[in-house]
């Protein structure tokens, strides 16, 4: 019973490890050729700003630039880590798109 249980521990530790690598590859991947030093945009941390700013900021379409090419599942999985790793989160993150 106890191995069962460390087992299935560990799944949900290496789960929530996938989930959030996946998020953040989504969220470089998508955002960081324009948000980057020397890109078209201001490099963006998601610690820049409280989870509640992030999810009103999409929200209320204040990007300058149209999103539409990104798709819905994309952006919402984007709005899911920048608020995951806000300033207020438990684990804010900076510096999460490469120079």
């Amino acid at each position: 019973m106890k191995r069962m249980v460390a087992i299935a521990l560990l799944l949900l530790v290496v789960s929530g490890a996938t989930s959030w690598a996946g998020e953040k590859e989504v969220f470089i991947g998508t955002c960081g050729s324009c948000h980057k030093a020397g890109g078209k945009a201001a490099p963006v941390n998601p610690g820049d700003k409280a989870a509640v700013v992030w999810k009103k900021y999409f929200k209320r379409r204040r990007h300058p630039v149209d999103l539409s090419d990104i798709s819905p599942e994309n952006m919402n999985i984007i709005i899911a880590y920048l608020r995951e790793h806000a300033a207020d989160s438990d684990q804010p993150a900076s510096a999460v798109i490469p120079k």
